[in-house]
């Protein structure tokens, strides 16, 4: 028989702090950057996640962008 499957953690934020597009871009590509070097000395990381951040940095910035011609 197989053992039982565990969920994945829950992260539950305890409180927010409105935070601009630009400055959520800026903290996010300093973190794809810091998540890379530490997935690269950790033999290979994890690519799909990687991939997933850069999209929603450039989903950051074309609302920006998208948001300053309007």
């Amino acid at each position: 028989m197989d053992p039982p499957l565990n969920p994945p953690v829950r992260i539950v934020p305890v409180s927010s702090t409105p935070l601009s597009s630009k400055a959520a871009e800026k903290q996010l590509a300093a973190f794809v950057e810091d998540f890379q070097v530490r997935g690269a000395a950790a033999a290979g990381g994890n690519g799909a996640a990687t991939v997933q951040l850069k999209k929603l940095k450039d989903a950051l910035h074309d609302e920006r962008k998208k948001n300053k011609s309007d």
